[in-house]
């Protein structure tokens, strides 16, 4: 752990916080939704926003440890694709909010909160893409 921390910059913190509030997110997206669902999967909830988050947040913590400049371009595509993918199936519960027909379905409440939490750790991700991570 010394070893890990040593010569790191601000840019390593930030990829590693996207990383674990990215690992985090899809971990609490995957247990909401299976608690939640009953009988029938919630519309939102969505396996691939699932898979690529959680690659997103494993790829830059592995890529941060063993120091690959890369890591942050690649958790910032799997990141960008999982936030996509999220925000596409967003859009029915939002129409049934918007028009006050319950016609789609879903949980916009939840469905907001993970926008969120993904938007986030992808924004972060794409800030520590700019900066340096190793002295």
């Amino acid at each position: 752990m010394k070893n890990l921390l040593k010569d790191r910059r601000f840019g390593f913190y930030l990829s590693a916080g996207s990383a674990v509030a990215a690992v985090i997110g899809a971990v609490v997206y995957v247990t909401v939704y299976m608690v939640t669902a009953g009988q029938t999967v919630d519309r939102v909830f969505d396996w691939m926003t699932f898979g690529f988050a959680l690659g997103g947040g494993l790829v830059s913590l592995v890529c941060e440890i063993f120091r690959l400049r890369f890591g942050p371009i690649l958790a910032t595509c799997c990141l960008s694709v999982g936030l996509a993918i999220h925000l596409v199936e967003s859009a029915y519960p939002l129409a049934d909010v918007l028009t006050g027909v319950p016609f789609f379905g879903g949980n916009f409440t939840l469905a907001l909160i993970f926008a969120v939490v993904f938007g986030l750790a992808t924004l972060v991700q794409v800030a520590a893409a700019f900066m340096e991570h190793n002295k």
